[in-house]
């Protein structure tokens, strides 16, 4: 009777933490003033962390599970034995190999964006509403860099990690319980808009199978930050940088 309980705080939370995020985004967005713009970052990290890393923390301290953040909890080990038999691990790569090779394909891939950018004398193209998250300056980009770390931080702890635990709970099984868990994921993101939300879900779907077939939710982590880093981040930045007048 406990998971379930917590399940609903979970949801509880979830739905107020998106129910003020999209009004406090649209109110973002009229922003102008950097000062303004610095202090909707800090409440933001503040706030999603306490939301999502505050809420997962509890309920795993309740369930006496912390162990699961350092290891891949029983639960899912039949999801995780079913990616493995499809993609064995140990005929791919060294995870040293792929994660550099994974490196230079985004370096590649920023410098190749942001050069074909300026030829076209266009800023930036996404998917999804995140153009007004980008920084307009140093102060900013701090911000920016910190909230992009906190979202792969505290994101992951929620929707990979305390969710599916959960839902395993109810659903009793781990397909359904990662499925509904990446819907709630993209469902997050609404202030996106619909293109945010479902670009949202498929990274989700991703970030879950790089978890089940890792093991490690701290390499998803990883992954998620460096996304939302080279989105939110680097890209703009070095775009903004190449557009500065001489």
């Amino acid at each position: 009777m406990l998971k379930p309980v917590l399940l609903l705080l979970c949801l509880a939370v979830l739905w107020w933490f998106v129910r003020n995020d999209a009004a406090e985004y649209v109110a973002f967005k009229r922003l102008t003033n950097t000062r303004d713009r610095q202090r909707c970052f800090r409440n933001w990290i503040v706030k999603s962390f306490l939301a999502f890393s505050g809420t997962t923390l509890v309920c795993l301290v309740v369930l006496q599970r912390v162990g699961a953040v350092a290891s891949l909890p029983p639960d899912f080990f039949p999801l995780a034995r079913f990616l493995n038999s499809m993609l064995p691990a140990a005929e791919m790569p060294g995870k040293s190999f792929l994660a550099g090779f994974a490196s230079a394909a985004v370096v590649t891939g920023i410098l190749l964006g942001v050069l074909l950018a300026k030829k076209l004398k266009v800023k930036h193209t996404t998917l999804g509403d995140i153009e007004p998250l980008m920084p307009r300056n140093g102060a900013e980009t701090g911000w920016a860099t910190l909230l992009s770390i906190n979202a792969g931080f505290s994101e992951e702890l929620f929707f990979r990690l305390l969710l599916p635990l959960l839902l395993v709970s109810v659903l009793h099984h781990t397909v359904p319980a990662f499925v509904a868990a990446i819907v709630l994921f993209g469902l997050a993101h609404l202030y996106q808009g619909a293109v945010g939300v479902v670009t949202t879900m498929l990274l989700g779907g991703a970030f879950a199978g790089l978890y089940l077939w890792t093991g490690s939710l701290w390499i998803t982590i990883a992954a998620h930050a460096g996304l939302d880093l080279i989105a939110v981040v680097v890209r703009p930045t070095l775009t903004r940088l190449l557009h500065r007048p001489a």
